[in-house]
């Protein structure tokens, strides 16, 4: 994945795509269990950055730093890369990996290190995959030694891998607006920690409108020497596109590869978010066949071969779908009169799915839409 992840990088800098750059800190306070099960009031900072360099790979940082009620603490960071590449008809190759540390107040630390590859296919609104996931996992606890008070601690480190197949399903909910939808899907992952066979089912579903979302998961682990059950409901609310409120409730089951508890978690808080687009020079689609563009007046066009209808819609006019017009090479096209300023828009395809245009700059606002982004001088 690394080799794909860079030659990904290089050809977005070469070609010069849309590049975003997504960061938010999330502030929150709650009840929550730390890693040695024990549960207080807690709050936590947790600021990220994702690097959108390709159309086809994230790559992002995260930390956060939770101080228990008392004296305890945990600060953690991490980075992560996701990438899905295209391959022939509905078929698809996308991996997911990441590393992190985790340094506690207790005098222990946890360093985890995780890659998933997956071969995925869709059709329609219904995406199968299935692949492997590899993990490992370190712990490191300082134990004071029994003699002298002034005797340093000695640390004691376990490592524990993971492998095994993980597969499932994600079903769409098609709707009318780009900015409203929702999604229901299964994963089963199968893995094997010290000669332990581990299962763990999940079904999850999410619900998207405009800058609300909601979502909710159920599982269940079953294990020679564990069964149980664990779940969770979240909401965010966006206010404007730079704030929002967050909550969520849930469980969650032990690590097999730290060897940690399970326990679980309330928090209400709040996110600050921002973007970054960084263009050089986009690849624009030449629409042959088409009269010559009035002054004031935005030609917007997309890639769609095999298409019988085509249409715009856009947050100008609350995302009311508008015909576009078939020009030469597959190519459909709207010009429309915009007000200076940042718009976002899509097309819809046949009536069925939302779609942005290949190289354009596009707008992910962390809450399950997506859609593309103009700018008018």
């Amino acid at each position: 994945m690394l080799a794909v992840a860079l030659a990904l990088l290089f050809s977005a800098a070469a070609t010069g795509r849309a590049q975003q750059v997504l960061g938010s800190v999330s502030l929150g306070g709650g009840v929550a269990t730390d890693q040695r099960g024990v549960r207080s009031n807690a709050a936590t900072v947790a600021p990220s950055v994702l690097f959108l360099p390709d159309p086809r790979l994230s790559v992002g940082l995260a930390g956060s730093y939770t101080r228990f009620q008392g004296r305890d603490w945990a600060a953690a960071g991490g980075a992560n890369a996701g990438m899905r590449l295209p391959l022939a008809g509905p078929l698809a190759l996308a991996a997911s990996a990441s590393a992190g540390l985790t340094k506690t107040s207790f005098d222990a630390s946890y360093v985890t290190v995780e890659a998933t590859p997956t071969l995925e296919a869709t059709v329609g609104q219904v995406t199968v995959f299935g692949g492997a996931r590899v993990a490992q996992g370190s712990t490191t606890i300082s134990q004071a030694l029994s003699g002298s008070p002034t005797t340093a601690p000695r640390s004691v480190s376990l490592t524990r891998s993971s492998v095994g197949p993980v597969f499932g399903a994600v079903l769409g909910v098609p709707t009318d607006r780009p900015d409203v939808g929702g999604s229901i899907g299964y994963r089963e992952e199968r893995a094997r920690v010290e000669q332990v066979s581990v299962t763990d089912r999940a079904l999850t579903g999410s619900v998207t409108s405009g800058f609300v979302l909601l979502s909710a998961s159920a599982g269940m682990r079953s294990a020679p020497d564990e069964r149980v059950q664990f779940a969770s409901v979240g909401a965010t609310v966006g206010i404007g596109r730079a704030f929002a409120l967050a909550g969520s409730v849930g469980s969650y089951p032990s690590s097999r590869t730290l060897g940690t508890l399970g326990g679980q978690y309330a928090s209400l808080g709040v996110v600050l978010r921002g973007r970054t687009n960084v263009e050089d020079s986009p690849a624009q689609l030449v629409v042959r066949s088409a009269p010559r563009l009035p002054a004031g007046v935005t030609r917007l066009a997309i890639r769609a071969p095999g298409a019988t209808r085509v249409e715009l819609a856009g947050d100008w006019n609350d995302w009311s779908p508008t015909p576009a017009t078939r020009a030469a090479d597959d190519i459909w096209y709207a010009d429309i009169r915009l007000a200076p300023g940042e718009h976002r828009y899509a097309f819809r395809v046949d009536g069925r799915r939302w779609q942005v245009p290949e190289g354009a700059p596009s707008v992910d606002d962390g809450f399950g839409g997506r859609s593309a982004l103009v700018v008018v001088p």
